[in-house]
């Protein structure tokens, strides 16, 4: 049996949910959740599992990739948001998957940082124990990958980073190894390849986090650089304007 309540995340009550960072309460989660089930008409729509390891996988990687290009992939569909009964539900659907992906930047950028994986339990008939069920958000970081796979290789060619990668390759892809359906054959050997993975997304996270510094910065000192007009001094010093000097087709300073 499936149980529905999230393993790792902090829910917190309804009245706390004005900042845009905060993570969604019990209520909202269970909302979202059967949006997802119910209101959505594709075959391909993402659970609430999914979605969470899908972001999280955008959150650490290496390229920052737009919710225009990562909104779609959840839905199942082409566009940014499914059809809906109202502007009104359309904005507050927008709201809590907008602000759960917020909320799992802002765990990454406390100190220390914090990783919370949102995934069900299980129980089987005849045990009374509890597994924790990572399989659909493994799939779901997988799919994150996805839409930047090549930017991920050098990490992937490691053996670090596949020592990393291990466990979520391990319950999220259907090929991963030889070994694969002797490694995760019963609810406790999947339930340990679990545990593995919050880990594995802070030292992910980690080793992308110079490199998303690096362009980020880039696109700052881009946006920052003074535009010149081209009949105002060019900036090299030759005192001339900037169309007879730089900015002319066959000169360069």
């Amino acid at each position: 049996m499936r149980l529905l309540r999230l393993r790792g995340h902090t829910l917190h009550s309804i009245e706390s949910m004005t900042h845009p960072f905060a993570p969604l309460s019990e209520d909202e989660y269970d909302e979202l959740d059967r949006f997802l089930l119910y209101q959505v008409d594709t075959e391909e729509v993402m659970t609430l599992d999914m979605v969470d390891g899908f972001m999280h996988a955008l959150a650490v990687g290496p390229t920052t990739v737009q919710p225009r290009r990562w909104l779609p992939q959840i839905w199942g569909t082409k566009e940014m948001m499914p059809p809906m009964e109202s502007i009104e539900q359309l904005n507050h659907i927008l709201g809590l998957v907008m602000r759960h992906f917020n909320s799992i930047i802002s765990g990454l950028e406390e100190v220390p940082r914090v990783v919370s994986p949102g995934w069900s339990t299980m129980t089987y008939e005849g045990d009374k124990r509890e597994y924790d069920d990572a399989e659909s958000w493994a799939y779901g970081f997988v799919e994150g990958m996805k839409l930047c796979w090549n930017d991920w290789q050098p990490l992937l060619s490691t053996p670090q980073g596949q020592a990393w990668f291990r466990p979520i390759g391990l319950l999220g892809e259907d090929d991963f190894s030889v070994d694969q359906d002797e490694l995760t054959k019963t609810p406790a050997m999947r339930a340990e390849l679990a545990l593995q993975i919050p880990q594995a997304v802070l030292d992910m996270h980690a080793h992308w986090l110079p490199l998303r510094r690096a362009v980020y910065e880039r696109e700052v000192a881009k946006s920052m650089q003074p535009k010149v007009g081209r009949n105002e001094t060019c900036p090299c010093g030759s005192a001339k304007k900037f169309k007879k000097c730089c900015g002319a087709a066959n000169d360069l300073h």
